[in-house]
């Protein structure tokens, strides 16, 4: 399954219809990224550490979609939570084995979100629900009634609304409690939406990215900081993402990541090439301070997570580029690099001369190479900058 990276999380590129077949047949935890989920993800520890441990991570944002394009990984489809549930209850309606607990909203309100998408579905799939109290979460005597009551129902599919990082987190600490559930889908205010507690913005508002602004003139008191305030900040990591200037504050341990100029110059360039995350550069440090006879390639050779010609090309080769007198064409560099085969350059050539468009825009359409390794190369080749990575 492709991915898509944005800030420090990997966003699923993924169909509505794909995801739905891979939560039947494997089942999983499905968390939705929006712009306050990844604006969280910047400060909130725990929040990022547990959400690397979700199965599937979506595009809930109209403007993640948008901003997906403009760093040149375009996704396949936006994906809400407000979407992907009724499309699911909908897909498994005629499945007698796929049964839900709605856990989340206001008194009253789950009751009728359950009764409506029984009669919707036209049997009793969703087969019991639960509006917790507020501050539930902290309250380990109130957090096992719910995995008693949960367990008890003999649901398969838990559908939790109480708002991010607060549903995410409950999730992954109670889920090895819920024997019965298979699937796990964090929904936000969704079950506000089934019950008509609340209602959805206008589609064209949705499909414009403008969502977040029919919530704010709808719940302005609760909402207003959240948009105008501590959402601000997106488009500004969203550009130094773009120039590969972004940093992730901290690694999947928890623990604040190295600044620029600790961090060694192989994982450097292979970060900013989008050849390795910023998580996995922190893993990697971590691996050669327990073990310093390693080096930094090596240990990305050993976990397979790049060949050795790629490593062998970004240390040696790559720093080079910028003092060679005699320049060869992008292709030749992505085969040393074992970046792109034979085949694939060939292909290239023959519709470079059909498009008209640049060898790395085609190669990154393809989905082959990602933008950010394109334009890595790219700099070298007409920057001087000659040195050796140890």
């Amino acid at each position: 399954m492709k991915e898509v990276q944005l800030f420090n999380i990997s966003i699923d590129n993924i169909t509505t219809e794909e995801l739905l077949q891979n939560l039947g047949q494997k089942g999983g935890v499905v968390f939705t990224p929006n712009v306050d989920h990844l604006m969280r993800l910047q400060k909130d520890r725990e929040f990022y550490e547990l959400y690397h441990q979700s199965d599937y991570r979506i595009c809930d944002s109209k403007i993640v979609y948008y901003a997906s394009r403009l760093l040149n990984q375009p996704i396949k489809e936006k994906i809400s939570g407000s979407d992907l549930f009724p499309a699911f209850y909908q897909y498994y309606r005629n499945c007698e084995g796929v049964k839900i607990f709605l856990l989340g909203a206001a008194e009253g309100v789950a009751v009728r979100a359950q009764a409506n998408i029984n009669e919707v579905v036209g049997r009793e799939i969703v087969v019991d629900c639960y509006s917790p109290p507020y501050g539930f979460e902290k309250d380990e005597l109130e957090c096992q009634r719910i995995v008693d009551r949960v367990n008890e129902s003999g649901a398969t599919v838990l559908a939790i609304g109480v708002g991010a990082p607060k549903q995410e987190k409950w999730i992954m600490r109670h889920k090895h409690k819920l024997t019965n559930i298979k699937v796990f889908l964090a929904i936000g205010a969704t079950i506000d939406f089934e019950a008509g507690e609340k209602p959805r913005s206008p589609q064209w508002m949705s499909e414009m990215g403008l969502e977040w602004l029919h919530r704010l003139t709808s719940e302005p008191k609760r909402l207003w900081k959240r948009y105008l305030i501590e959402d601000m900040p997106f488009l500004w990591l969203l550009m130094q993402q773009k120039f590969n200037r972004y940093r992730s504050p901290f690694d999947l341990s928890g623990n604040p990541t190295l600044p620029d100029w600790q961090m060694p110059l192989l994982g450097q360039i292979l970060q900013d090439a989008g050849l390795l995350t910023p998580a996995q550069v922190q893993q990697v440090l971590a691996t050669q301070a327990q073990q310093r006879h390693l080096r930094f390639g090596e240990i990305l050779s050993d976990w397979g997570w790049l060949s050795q010609e790629t490593v062998d090309f970004f240390a040696d080769e790559l720093p080079q580029l910028g003092i060679q007198t005699e320049k060869q064409p992008l292709g030749h560099y992505l085969k040393a690099a074992r970046l792109l085969d034979d085949e694939q350059i060939h292909l290239i050539l023959t519709e470079q001369q059909r498009e008209r468009l640049r060898f790395g825009e085609l190669a990154v359409q393809k989905g082959w190479l990602k933008q950010q390794t394109v334009d890595s190369i790219l700099w070298y080749l007409t920057h001087s900058n000659s040195m050796r990575i140890a």
